[in-house]
Parts: structure tokens; sequence; C-alpha cells
């Protein structure tokens, strides 16, 4: 058992590597944009997370509602492939198909390998350690693209894989045109939004890092994954970072909050001085929105979406089958999913975000230790922001967006299950020495409650009475 758990944390440094390291457009030949390399060894996390399953005799964990999230969002995947198919797709239509249900797969396998593999909280830790790095390193690709010393993605080539397409490269956005790089994601905007869901995770192990070279280690991290944001010049990632850094700051205490908004100014106005114009550019983004074909195109499309989804409103055209091709090119993961999976389709997704949501507040609320609450928070505060994010660009094209919401999700439900958390453990409140996690709200208004209730209920009257006048003779 321990030697698979070992292997488990192994391949899953194999899927990062796979993931952030090779170019998003190498894949291997004939299967299209679903042929990473990433991808297949879902696949094969899929494949063993049945064996361990056949080999209990059980699944795993029978309560874990990580389960719940993947057994809605894959059925619906399927009920939508069958609809898809019962109206005749076109062969393209129907090739897509295929395509995103081998990616719907290898989603389940990454995020139940993650949330049932993991067997000590050492494991977990190291399994998100490597998430930041391996993003970190995506973050120094991104920089030496930015800087123009070298574009490291134009000299990768490994024999098997073929460009799906062009590399992305280097673009130019805003009238000073400033480089906008996407490093080894498919986009600007993944890359960009993909940092910013990764920052809470890196600043929570930089926050609780031993003093030394380690917490140094930790806090470059940081600083390398915050400095590659706004080299995406993406309105998409701006907003991502601003939700993720405001929800992290509700568990701060006041002290912590000074500090962190500190930190941000005077990086912010470092970055200015080195990157004149840059944020000046990404300002103009949100300032001149109504004149940015970016935002009038998606804005314009609307009532397309509304037509074609009025004609399949609950299930929808085919799970993977509203391909740019044959429908239209949709920048806003919501809008695909109406219409390719019409209500059921969307009320799925939403699930995919809300219930590792509420998982992970249960654990900020209820773990055990100050460290496993702000863990439980960080990982919680990237649902909202992926939610939003995916409102701004078709997220779920992106492998990399993807394969790093299944860490996050199957993190939480690791968290939950090695933490023991339950709706029957008691609200934690924060110890004297806690400098990160502050006690929750709703601690304080329980026990103000309480005392509420204690003072005015009328049996508890001779209570107060009696115990007033044994303080008054004991003086």
């Amino acid at each position: 058992m321990h030697k698979w758990t070992l292997t488990g944390v192994g391949l899953l440094a194999l899927f990062l590597a796979l993931q952030f390291l090779i170019p998003a457009r190498l894949v291997i030949g004939g299967m299209g944009a679903v042929g990473r390399p990433s991808v297949a060894v879902g696949l094969m996390l899929l494949f063993l997370w049945f064996v361990s399953a056949i080999r209990r005799k059980q699944l795993p964990a029978g309560r874990q509602p990580i389960h719940w999230v993947v057994g809605i969002f894959v059925g619906l995947q399927l009920l939508g492939y069958a609809v898809g198919y019962d109206r005749l797709p076109s062969p393209e239509q129907a090739s897509s198909a295929d395509r995103w249900l081998i990616f719907t797969l290898a989603i389940a396998g990454v995020l139940l390998f993650v949330a049932d593999g993991i067997r000590t909280r050492a494991e977990l830790d190291r399994t998100l350690g490597l998430l930041v790095f391996f993003t970190a390193i995506m973050a120094i690709i991104g920089v030496l693209q930015f800087t123009g010393i070298v574009d490291v993605t134009q000299y990768i080539n490994i024999p098997g894989l073929s460009r799906n397409s062009e590399l992305i490269g280097i673009s130019e956005r805003g009238s000073g045109g400033f480089p906008r790089v996407a490093s080894t994601a498919n986009h600007f905007i993944e890359f960009g939004v993909v940092l910013a869901l990764v920052l809470p995770i890196a600043m929570h192990y930089a926050l609780f890092a031993p003093r030394g070279r380690v917490r140094v280690w930790r806090w470059i991290g940081v600083a390398l994954i915050a400095t590659g944001i706004p080299l995406s010049i993406s309105r998409s990632a701006i907003l991502t970072v601003f939700v993720t850094m405001a929800m992290m700051a509700i568990v701060w205490p006041w002290r912590q909050r000074y500090n962190a908004l500190v930190i941000s100014i005077v990086s912010i106005l470092v970055f200015h001085v080195i990157n004149r114009g840059v944020l000046g550019t990404i300002r103009s983004l949100f300032t001149n929105a109504e004149n940015d074909s970016s935002v009038t195109d998606r804005i314009a499309r609307t009532g397309t979406v509304l037509e074609l989804w009025s004609q399949r409103p609950w299930l929808g055209w085919g799970a993977g089958m509203v391909t740019p091709e044959e429908f239209l090119l949709l920048d806003n993961q919501i809008y695909v999913t109406l219409i390719a999976g019409g209500v059921a389709g969307v009320i799925g997704l939403l699930l995919f975000f809300l219930v590792p949501y509420l998982v992970a507040r249960s654990v900020r609320l209820r773990g055990k230790d100050q460290e496993t609450r702000h863990l439980g928070h960080a990982l919680a505060v990237t649902m909202p922001a992926a939610v939003l994010a995916s409102g701004t660009f078709d997220s779920f094209a992106f492998a990399t967006f993807v394969g790093v919401m299944c860490i996050l999700v199957g993190a939480i439900g690791a968290l939950w299950r090695l933490d023991g958390t339950s709706v029957h453990t008691p609200i934690q409140v924060s110890a004297p020495g806690d400098k990160f996690v502050t006690t929750p709200l709703m601690a304080n208004l329980r026990a103000r409650l309480r005392d509420a209730w204690v003072s005015t209920t009328p049996r508890n009257y001779g209570r107060r009475a009696r115990s007033a006048a044994e303080t008054d003779t004991g003086a």
C-alpha cells in the first residue's frame, strides 16, 4: 500500500510536468487537441483508480463528496453525448464529441486519483508543492519570452509529438505594442488565469514555510507567479487574481491584511518602474472596454447564443458538439455549456465548482489546526475565481486550465478526507498564537447568540442570581 501511494505521487508529478513543460500545441499525432501527453496520463490514472476500487471491492472513501461531483459531471457528459448523436450530427461534430468524451474521462481520472490516491497530509503537501513548482517554471518561461531573452517553446521538440497548430508565440497588445506571452499554455488568457489560480496556494506554502532557505525559495516562487500574471495582458487574469486575493484577505487578521496591502503596492510600483506602460495598457483594457472588439464581439454573440439555446433548452445540442466551425466562436464557457448541454449542463458545470467550494469552506471552518484551515480557504477561493474566469473565456477548451482545476478539486477532497472534517465537527476558533487565520464570523455569531439566550431565558434567572450572590459572598 505504501509503495502504491509513492507511485501515485510520482504519477501526479509526471502529469504536472507534461502539463506545464510541454507546449500545449504539441500533441500525439492524429488525436487533435485531446492528444496532449498529459491527457494520456489522465486516462491511465482513471484506469489505476478503477483497479484500486476493484481490489477493494468497493469505491474508496464512499463518503467522499468529490465522488458526487465527478459522477454528476461525467454522467451529464455521457447524457449529452447520447443526445448529440440522437440528432444525427455531422462527421466533424461527432469527431469533436469523441474527443470531448476522451477528455472528460481524463478529467475524472486525475480528479479521482488525487482525491482518493493521496494517503497522507505530507503527500498532499508534496502534490500541491509540485503544482506550485511547475507553475513557477511556466512563469519563468513567460518572463523569458516577455523580456526577449529566449522563447523556449520554439526549441521544444519531442519525438512522437507534432504541432496541432502553430505555436501561439508572442503577440502584441495596446498602443505601446507591448509583448503578450502565453508561455507553454495554449493562449495568453489561459496562461494568466492559471497563474492567478495557483497564486493563493503558493502564498499558503510560503506563509507556513519554516525559516531559512526553504522560505526564501517559496517566496521566490510566489514572486515569479505574481510577475507572470500581468505579462499575459489579460482582463480575465486580472479579474481572477483580484477575486482570489480579495477572498484570501477575508481569513487573515488585520495585521496580515495590512502587510499584504503594503507588499502589493510596493510590488506594483516596482513592476511599473521596470516595465513602464504595461500596467497602463492593462488599465485601458477596463477603462476602454466599450471600444475593444474582444468585448463588443462577446456581447454581440449573446443574441445568437440565446436563439440556439431556445431551440434545445434542457439538454442542448450535444456535449462536445458545439464547434466554432459549425456554430460560432464563443469566449465564454457558460455560453458553450448552455448551448451544448442546456440548463442541465450549466447546473452540472456550476456544481463542479460549487460543491468543492463548500467542502473547502467546511475545512476552513472546522479544520484541526491553523495551517489546515488556511489551506482549506486557499483552495476554496480558487473555485469562485474559476467560475468568473469561465465567464470570460471558454475555459474547458484549454487543457492546462482544466488540469489545474482537477488537481485543486481533487486536493479539496483529499484534505477533507485526511482532516476528518464533517458537518458535526464544531467550528474552530483561532488559538492565541494563530497569525494567519481569524476566528470565523459564524463562531462569534453563535457565541453571541448563545450568551444572549443564556441571559434572556427565564429559567436562567435563578442561576444568575445564585451566581451573583455567591460572588458577593466570596468578595
